[in-house]
């Protein structure tokens, strides 16, 4: 199975043309709006971070009030599913290390409606991406199941 992160995807990167003497532009990342209790898949993309053959290995989502059913690294990209429990701006943290032992933390924010989502989304136990065997899954070092990508 060949799987790829929707559209919900925002760079980790500040664009260079916002680049000014050597000082970065804060990085305000914001994913598009959401209704209560939807779920879907959230990307950031940190091709822009990594250098010289340099990849992600592992990835932390925290989204409080709100339930992760996965996260899983897709190339560069870091991707998790996220069900929206509580209504407002909301703040989702990532932090991933890299090969090279670097650390990459980013704040994303998403507008949660308080209109809820006429359809209950279904969780999915696994990434789509997930390396698994007749319904068995195959976990890493950490007990997170193994991906491709």
């Amino acid at each position: 199975m060949i799987w790829a992160p929707c559209r919900r995807i925002v760079r980790a990167d500040v664009p260079p043309a916002f680049r000014v003497r050597g000082i970065n532009a804060p990085l305000l990342l914001c994913w598009p709006s959401a209704a209560l209790n939807s779920a879907a898949d959230y990307s950031i993309d940190f091709a822009g971070l990594l250098c010289c053959g340099d990849r992600i290995v592992e990835v932390v989502f925290e989204a409080s009030g709100n339930q992760i059913a996965w996260s899983s690294i897709f190339g560069t990209f870091a991707t998790a599913w996220i069900v929206w429990l509580t209504s407002g701006l909301q703040t989702v943290t990532v932090t991933a290390r890299t090969s090279d032992g670097q650390i990459f933390t980013v704040s994303v924010t998403v507008t949660v409606q308080s209109t809820a989502s006429l359809i209950a989304p279904g969780l999915p136990l696994l990434p789509p991406n997930a390396i698994t065997l007749g319904g068995v899954s195959f976990p890493d070092a950490s007990g997170a199941p193994l991906v491709t990508g």
